[in-house]
């Protein structure tokens, strides 16, 4: 009996403590106060959003910016607002970086024709742009015609269109023979005054440039061509030809 009394008592006195409202009062923020615990949820929030690249680390804010009338400027610039303004700008749809016009083209490498990448380096000689080892390689001179003719070949006219014949000679340097067959994948381009671009045609002749597959002998030269077709807007006043010389998935550019 006594036991039931004093387990009554105990639960009698739970409930008193309970529902007296004793202990302190609950602590009452003010605006402002609230106003910041809003806005360090929400940035905690959004820096784990999985969608959004950029997280903010940083959710302290500043004396009088949740005021209506706050109005930012630069004065007392922080190191890290210097890094977040070069942080690329997110797509709030999607909350991908938005990529601008000069990203993409910054460090972009041109595809060719023959869908191999142009890593050129502009200023190169014609040599360094043939890459084979011990020969140099020297443009001569360019002819413009409406047809190629030599002695048991020739390439039609074609409407609209004209010829333009590189004169190359290439000389070994070195005192062994070099086996030109090895470098018969070489592709060329040709770009006049940096605007219409197109590859060469393909001739059946011994001397071609592109089709060559012989031995070039120790301290031997020998004179090659490479025959290019352009529209006749393009060989108007020519001031400039850019030879493009692609090998193993790299091209090489050089100006003659």
């Amino acid at each position: 009996m006594k036991i039931k009394r004093l387990f009554l008592l105990i639960s009698i006195l739970c409930f008193s403590l309970t529902f007296t409202a004793c202990g302190e009062s609950l602590y009452t923020m003010s605006d402002e106060e609230e106003a910041i615990i809003v806005a360090y949820a929400s940035k905690a929030v959004s820096k784990f959003n999985k969608n959004q690249t950029i997280g903010i680390a940083n959710a302290r804010v500043k004396p009088g910016e949740l005021d209506e009338d706050y109005e930012a400027t630069s004065e007392g610039t922080t190191e890290n607002q210097e890094e977040e303004a070069t942080e690329p700008e997110i797509d709030p749809v999607t909350g991908e970086p938005i990529i601008t016009d000069s990203d993409e083209t910054e460090g972009l490498e041109e595809t060719v024709e023959d869908g191999s990448t142009d890593s050129t380096s502009q200023g190169l000689s014609f040599t360094k742009a043939m890459d084979i080892e011990g020969v140099e390689f020297t443009c001569l001179e360019f002819d413009v015609s409406t047809e190629y003719k030599t002695n048991n070949f020739a390439l039609t006219s074609v409407s609209g269109k004209q010829y333009v014949v590189l004169s190359i000679e290439a000389k070994n340097t070195t005192d062994k023979s070099i086996d030109f067959s090895q470098f018969s994948k070489k592709t060329y381009s040709l770009s006049l005054n940096g605007g219409e671009k197109t590859n060469n045609q393909y001739t059946p002749l011994s001397n071609d440039l592109a089709n060559y597959n012989g031995i070039l002998a120790a301290g031997d030269t020998k004179s090659f061509v490479l025959v290019f077709l352009f529209s006749n807007s393009s060989v108007e006043n020519i001031s400039s030809l850019e030879l493009f010389v692609t090998s193993d998935g790299t091209t090489r550019g050089t100006t003659i």
